[in-house]
């Protein structure tokens, strides 16, 4: 066999297994669905759809298309119905200022999702300051937002090295516990009926990388949430039901 051919093989695999890899590492890292906050009514009817959208949990009106509404109308974020913390953020040495935090993301959130659907250029809606009755509203709660520690996710990188069977470096297990999450529920009305036409939840933990620069900022992983969020809920609008839009990745190669 040629050298460059088997060069070509061998790459080959080495793609396959990464891909594969990639795949089950991003099962693993990924976050669990985070409990009902009450801020969607009719829960219950929400599940895992993965093969439309990327969301932990989602519901929608078979009748419901978005390509039926010129128009969005980006509510201001709900921060009412955040889940009581569990006793890892209630040690959490930001909990001090953590209401402050919730309203300060809150509205970088609709801030980023309105950026997004205006700057996208697969995107149709056009954003406005008031409903009309062609429009379709977002309404966005955050239910959990727990920062990251930051001086230990700095350094909880240095671990890495030794893999476990799988494949997954032993430090990002030692790690896990030091990673903020955001969780996130959120739904779209029509605006002349009032009628809720979609409902979804999700939850996303921070990123693992081999170098975390975003492990030193506190809310790092909240803000790479929002985007991912915000990109999907660009798609999601912009593409028909039966086109799959991907799940970010729980690991990154890049530090930033």
């Amino acid at each position: 066999m040629a050298p460059r051919r088997s060069i070509g093989i061998a790459l080959f695999v080495l793609l396959a297994g990464l891909l594969s890899a990639c795949e089950t590492t991003n099962k693993i890292l990924k976050a669990d669905p985070a409990p009902d906050s009450g801020f969607l009514e009719g829960p219950e009817r929400m599940a895992e759809n993965r093969a439309r959208a990327p969301f932990n949990r989602m519901w929608a009106d078979p009748s419901f298309s978005a390509a039926n509404y010129a128009t969005l109308f980006v509510a201001p974020v709900n921060i009412d119905h955040v889940l009581e913390e569990n006793r890892w953020a209630r040690t959490n040495l930001r909990q001090f200022r953590i209401e402050k935090d919730l309203a300060s993301i809150a509205v970088d959130f609709r801030e980023k999702v309105i950026e997004e659907f205006e700057e996208s250029d697969d995107n149709r809606l056009k954003v406005v300051e008031m409903p009309g009755d062609d429009t379709a509203i977002l309404e966005l709660a955050i239910t959990e937002l727990v920062p990251g520690k930051a001086f230990i996710g700095a350094v909880g990188v240095a671990s890495w090295g030794a893999p476990l069977p799988i494949g997954i470096p032993a430090g990002a297990v030692a790690s896990f516990a030091d990673d903020g999450w955001m969780a996130i529920e959120g739904r779209v009305r029509d605006a002349k009926s009032g009628e809720v036409l979609a409902m979804f939840a999700d939850r996303e933990k921070g990123k693992t990388r081999i170098l975390d620069l975003e492990a030193a900022t506190w809310y790092g992983h909240a803000r790479e949430s929002m985007q991912d969020w915000a990109e999907q809920l660009v798609r999601l609008a912009n593409t028909p039901k039966d086109v799959q839009v991907d799940d970010s990745p729980a690991f990154e190669l890049m530090p930033w």
